[in-house]
Parts: C-alpha cells; sequence; structure tokens
C-alpha cells in the first residue's frame, strides 16, 4: 500500500476499535496479584488474551502471546500506509531473530529449538542462511553485519562483536528507511530511540572497563546527538555525563533514572526511561486521526504488553523474584 493521508482516518479507527482489548495497568495487576500460575493464567483467558486468533485453552503464556503478536502483525500490514512503514517497525525482530539464531549455533543447538516470530525476513530463510553460512538473499545492512562477524570470529571468538555489529546494521536499516518514509513522528521516534541507546552504551562500556575506541564501534547512527559529543563525555566522571550528553528533555526524561544508575551500577532503569519516554511520544499522538501516530502507538503498545505478560507470567513460574518482575515493568499505552 503507497503511503497516504487518506488510509490514516480509517487504519486510526480500526485502532481505536482494538484498544479496549490492550491490557491496562489495572488488569495488569489483577494478573500480578492472582495467587499463582494458574490463577494467572485464568486471568489472561478472562481478559480474551490470546482468545481472539483461536481458542486459548490448553496454551502456554508463550503460546497466547504468540497468538496475540501475530494477529498485530496481520493488522499492521492490512493498515500499513506503506511497505517501507511496515519494514520499519518489523526491523528489530529481524535482528533479534539473527541474535537468537547465532546464539544456538555457538551452543551446538538446534536451529529450530527456540520458537521465532518473523519479521520481515521468514525465520526459515534467517535460519537457512545462518547455517550455511551463506548470507546472499539478505538485506545489504543484514548480510555485510554477519559476513564482518565471521571475518572476526576468524580472529578471536567475542561474542560481544555479535550485538554490536547486527545492532549497527539494524541502525543502518533503519535510518535508510525512515529516509525513504521522511514522516516526522517516526522519525523523531527513531532518533530519540537511537540517541538513548547509544547513551546507555556509553554507561555500559564505561562500566566494563573498555576504552574509548571500543565505545567508538558501538556508536549507532541515526541520532541527533553527535558523535563527538559522545566520545567527549566518555572522558568525564559518571554524575556529569548525562548533563554533558542529554539536554533539554531527554535530560528531564533520563535523571531519575541516572540517579538509580550511579547509586546501583544498573542500567535497567535507563532502558525503563528510555522505552517510557518513547511510547510518551506515541501517547501525544494516539487521537491523531490523520496521522501515522495511532497505528504505530498500538503497534508498540502490543510489543509492551507482550512483554509485561511475559515478565509476570515468567515470575509466577518462579523465574525471577515478582517485586523484581514489578520493578522492571515498562510503561503500558
Amino acid at each position: 500500500m503507497s503511503e497516504t493521508n487518506s488510509s490514516y482516518p480509517f487504519a486510526s479507527a480500526r485502532v481505536k476499535a482494538m484498544e479496549p482489548r490492550l491490557i491496562t495497568k489495572e488488569k495488569l495487576n489483577r494478573l500480578i496479584e492472582a495467587k499463582d500460575y494458574d490463577a494467572a493464567m485464568r486471568q489472561l483467558a478472562e481478559f480474551g488474551y490470546g482468545q481472539s486468533a483461536g481458542s486459548g485453552a490448553g496454551c502456554s503464556y508463550e503460546e497466547l502471546i504468540r497468538k496475540e503478536l501475530t494477529e498485530t502483525d496481520a493488522l499492521l500490514e492490512a493498515l500499513s500506509p506503506s511497505d517501507v512503514f511496515t519494514r520499519i517497525m518489523r526491523a528489530e525482530r529481524d535482528y533479534f531473530n539473527l541474535k537468537v539464531l547465532i546464539k544456538l549455533l555457538m551452543q551446538n543447538r538446534p536451529l529450530d529449538s527456540f520458537a521465532l516470530l518473523p519479521g520481515n525476513i521468514p525465520v526459515e530463510t534467517l535460519r537457512r542462511a545462518i547455517s550455511e553460512n551463506n548470507y546472499y538473499d539478505l538485506p545489504d545492512a543484514m548480510k555485510e553485519a554477519l559476513q564482518y562477524i565471521d571475518r572476526q570470529f576468524t580472529v578471536a571468538a567475542d561474542a560481544s562483536i555479535i550485538g554490536i555489529a547486527l545492532d549497527r546494521a539494524y541502525a543502518k536499516e533503519v535510518n535508510a528507511l525512515l529516509q525513504k518514509m521522511k514522516n516526522p513522528l517516526v522519525s523523531t521516534y527513531f532518533t530519540a530511540f537511537f540517541d538513548i541507546s547509544n547513551i546507555i552504551a556509553l554507561l555500559r562500556v564505561r562500566a566494563a572497563g573498555l576504552p574509548k575506541e571500543s565505545y567508538e564501534r558501538v556508536i549507532t547512527h541515526g541520532g541527533g546527538i553527535d558523535k563527538r559529543t559522545l566520545l567527549d563525555a566518555f572522558e568525564l566522571p559518571d554524575e556529569s555525563v548525562l548533563a554533558a550528553v542529554a539536554r533539554g528533555r531527554y535530560y528531564d526524561v533520563l535523571a531519575p533514572a541516572f540517579e538509580d544508575y550511579v547509586k546501583t551500577g544498573s542500567l535497567y532503569m535507563m532502558e525503563k526511561a528510555r522505552d517510557d519516554y518513547l511510547l510518551s511520544l506515541l501517547k501525544e499522538q494516539r487521537h491523531d486521526m490523520f496521522g501515522i501516530g495511532p497505528l504505530m502507538g498500538y503497534y508498540i503498545a502490543k510489543q509492551r504488553e507482550a512483554a509485561a505478560v511475559r515478565l509476570v507470567m515468567t515470575a509466577k513460574l518462579g523465574g525471577v523474584d515478582m517485586d523484581v518482575a514489578v520493578r522492571r515493568l515498562k510503561e503500558l499505552y
């Protein structure tokens, strides 16, 4: 579908009709307060989670999440104003899938031992590319990253290279697509994502005791913060970093989470602050019937909802302490 403003009111109306099915903060609290895993599964059934795409009876919570996200992908494809927008929104999953597949390969585990949802590229295409070491059917940015990883691993098997190379390739692919789409909201969203991710990466590399040259290799392009500003901040003491790289709205958004990082050394609250800020950008456009905001907001909201359900249900099974899970929960739409 070619991008046209005339398609926005229809898409926005469809999304508006779907919003009541979203898991709200109140519903999530009920899920948290359920006495055990079985009670929580009954709550999900009561919410209708994973039910509309077929019966959820007898399904695991992961299967319910998969049903919801598959349905959301279909909605995106049906309502998207352009193929470019669809590709932008799904690209992150392609790179997540690659990271999982490479990890399975390194562990000598079957590449089909982990259920993956497709992004823009069929999962089987990615599996075949990784197993056969043949990347020529993949997008250029992805192909170049995988070839780089192969070359580096002939020198030293450093697993961190995988994440760095694929994150940079993801940024390169998304930025190329953003240039084609030229939508202010979508560009603002991803500029903020890359900016704050670069700030978080700066803190992570410093905490690992690695040199500035290592950080320079990690910086992803597409943000609004100048690369020189980021590199200069690398030399500053912790308490001065944020003021040097994050001015205005970024500073206000990140300051409380940065204080938590200085105290605890954990970057999780910084990541939470980033993702909550990104969602707030979409919430501001939630009622714009003539823009892409409602559709983009709903798509991101469903990904956030899935992550929240997974975190709570993992805690119900004892995989993580519930108090820790609750603290890690990010804002819902």
